[in-house]
């Protein structure tokens, strides 16, 4: 049965929307199957971090390597081991919109209760044509949808007047913004006031000066790895200590960098491989990363947990 929600307005609630999301890696094992018991310890440590949502199936995910069956049941699996309390969120978008239709009807019931939607890669749509994707999605599905805007994955830039008008549509409840442009994100938040819509950071390097813009969380991808620093940060900003929240933030930062000194999901994984909760394995195309960058992960890590402690 198709879950619905559990308030009427929820679709555009910030509050719904609010706090450290993790971007959460997918574990293979060494042959590049699914590693179940490395999934559970996943989300164990996710739900002992206290995070308000687990995002499964995004680009941290590697979702493009992931078949549907595999998709549907990484999303079961999590519903199962997390508490009610954790949000849970799916990638279900692409660049085919009967096909991101299927899917998302597919996630929600598995027990997702929202849905991270890409804007559509490689197509490159008109703002009508995305204007019809999300439309076609949310009047497929009874839960909100998260607008994703990753520009530098998908090659469109959208304008804060599009991504306004795409926010209007009545199931798009919120967007991970993740230009890494904070006078994109101001503009961007201005724009959308009026429908209510909330923004998340797509990037852990914006999290926080993303909340003085007014963005309300962040799907994250340190939170793989500190899921309870992540969340001091957030609610260290939630009760107006901003000189604890920019400590944390500045600590942090190094490892928020060292996190891309790779493609994503490269260097999460190998901190998370590191501390030993899961193998190094991709899905080619993507592959660990090179030793010199292992080194300079594992030496960051240690530097960073040092001065958190």
């Amino acid at each position: 049965m198709t879950k619905t929600m559990s308030a009427p307005n929820e679709k555009k609630s910030p509050h719904a929307f609010r706090g450290v999301w993790t971007a959460i890696v997918t574990p293979f094992k060494e042959d590049h199957s699914l590693d179940w018991a490395a999934w559970e310890s996943l989300l164990h440590l996710q739900a002992e971090g206290g995070v308000s949502g687990v995002v499964v199936s995004g680009t941290t995910g590697e979702s493009p390597t992931l078949t549907v069956q595999e998709k549907i049941s990484l999303v079961r699996k999590a519903r199962a081991v997390l508490p009610s309390s954790i949000r849970l969120m799916a990638g279900s978008g692409g660049n085919n919109t009967d096909q991101s239709v299927e899917l998302s009807r597919l996630c929600v019931d598995a027990g997702a209760d929202s849905l991270l939607v890409v804007t559509p890669p490689y197509n490159k749509p008109s703002p009508a044509g995305l204007k019809l994707h999300y439309t076609t999605i949310t009047e497929s599905v009874s839960v909100p949808v998260c607008l994703y805007h990753v520009p530098g994955r998908t090659g469109q830039m959208l304008s804060p007047e599009v991504l306004a008008d795409l926010c209007r549509i009545k199931g798009v409840a919120c967007v991970k913004e993740a230009t890494g442009d904070m006078g994109f994100l101001s503009r961007a938040i201005n724009q959308t006031r009026s429908a209510g819509t909330a923004f998340l950071s797509g990037d852990d390097i914006t999290f926080l000066p993303s909340l003085a813009l007014g963005a309300t969380g962040v799907i994250s991808v340190l939170s793989n790895v500190l899921p309870g620093e992540m969340v001091r940060m957030f609610n260290a900003w939630e009760s107006n200590d901003l000189v604890g929240a920019l400590r944390l933030h500045n600590i942090m930062q190094p490892l928020m960098d060292v996190m891309f000194c790779e493609s994503n999901p490269g260097p999460v994984k190998e901190a998370l491989a590191q501390t030993g909760i899961i193998s190094r394995s991709l899905r080619a195309p993507m592959a660990p990363v090179t030793a010199p960058s292992a080194s300079l992960i594992q030496s960051c890590l240690a530097t960073t947990r040092s001065a958190l402690k």
